[in-house]
């Protein structure tokens, strides 16, 4: 099923809008869920891959052969059933791309746990890359464009991924030939409500920073263009800009005045002055204080050629190369504790401390 962008659908065009065609397509997946006592059925599991407010991640190979996958699961107990239905609908929608982690067929639940397999990415989350400095420009250059090719795509059918941060970005190779952004957990439909962050979020943009409860903006995709900005700067220096994009952080507050100033100053405030005039231009699109104005994240195309004063980035090969790890099956985190409450009956925890994604 075609997820449009409703901004295109002409006077009279009988195909439905990216929110009404998503919600079909979640009323008909909800009777296709293959009902099944024990994940360990279909799925010979590995080890965990990560956690958190979301659920667990385990990295599995189905019985039945193939390649390993990486197995999203979300508690029952705290994840609506709709809101696993519609992540799964989302992923398979947009599978196509490259640049967006492929989700594939035949979603299960258990008696406490939803769960669907995505691909997996054997170098990890792009946080991962940046323990100690930020990548070299070639590397930079390779992730961003990815990430900007996705987040069009993702765009052109309605669809807005609202969670754009390193943590999100996982890394194929340790080179970044190929990254794809993951976890559509807040992806909707551009339009839907969208409240400010339950806490400081780095990569929030202002406009949902002032909101305060139970007051809403209607999602659109310049907060994906403020959330790449935002991962730019961190894969560039590992590290945020700022806390929260929020006065009176005095990190943005350096940075709002430096964006307004008129005439701008020269030389931009530290950090940003590590920059080469062109990063600066693109990361003034970007994150453009005004959603209205602020540049698409295709922009970022326009720049690849120029040097963005990242050179003294070193060549961090030898680092990169620490992530294979990851690549094995064998090892890892036990799962001798997540077996407990999936399959047993013996009053293990039932994961009520995650959250809905």
């Amino acid at each position: 099923m075609e997820l449009r962008d409703p901004k295109k659908q002409e006077d009279g065009d009988p195909e439905e809008d990216t929110a009404t065609a998503l919600q079909r397509l979640v009323d008909l997946t909800a009777s296709r869920v293959t009902p099944v006592r024990s994940l360990r059925a279909h799925y010979r599991l590995i080890r965990r891959l990560g956690s958190g407010s979301y659920g667990h991640v385990l990295l599995a190979r189905p019985r039945q052969g193939g390649r390993a996958v990486a197995l999203k699961l979300l508690p029952r107990a705290s994840v609506f059933r709709t809101t696993f239905l519609r992540e799964f609908c989302v992923g398979r929608c947009v599978s196509s791309h490259p640049g967006l982690l492929q989700t594939l067929a035949g979603p299960l639940e258990t008696p406490r746990h939803f769960a669907f397999a995505q691909e997996y990415a054997p170098c990890g989350d792009l946080s991962g890359m940046l323990q100690e400095r930020g990548l070299p420009e070639l590397l930079l250059k390779r992730v961003v464009a990815q990430l900007a090719g996705a987040l069009d795509f993702l765009h052109g059918r309605g669809l807005v991924h609202a969670d754009v941060k390193p943590d999100n970005v996982l890394v194929f190779d340790p080179v970044c030939s190929r990254v794809a952004l993951g976890d559509l957990g807040l992806t909707r439909p551009e339009g839907s409500p969208t409240p400010a962050p339950p806490g400081p979020l780095p990569s929030a943009p202002p406009e949902l920073c002032v909101l305060l409860p139970p007051d809403t903006l209607p999602l659109r995709p310049a907060l994906d263009s403020w959330g790449l900005g935002v991962l730019l700067f961190c894969a560039a220096t590992a590290c945020f800009p700022w806390d929260v994009a929020l006065a009176p952080d005095p990190e943005f507050e350096v940075f709002a005045g430096w964006m307004t100033a008129r005439p701008q100053p020269p030389r931009p405030p530290p950090p940003w002055d590590q920059f080469a005039p062109p990063a600066l231009a693109l990361f003034q699109g970007l994150l453009d204080l005004d959603p209205e104005t602020r540049s698409p994240p295709l922009v970022v195309l326009d720049f690849l050629g120029d040097d963005w004063g990242l050179n003294g980035n070193k060549d961090r090969a030898g680092g990169l190369g620490s992530m294979s790890s990851e690549g094995g099956e064998e090892g890892g985190a036990s799962l001798e504790e997540w077996s407990e409450e999936e399959d047993g009956d013996s009053g293990g925890r039932t994961g009520t401390d995650a959250g809905e994604p």
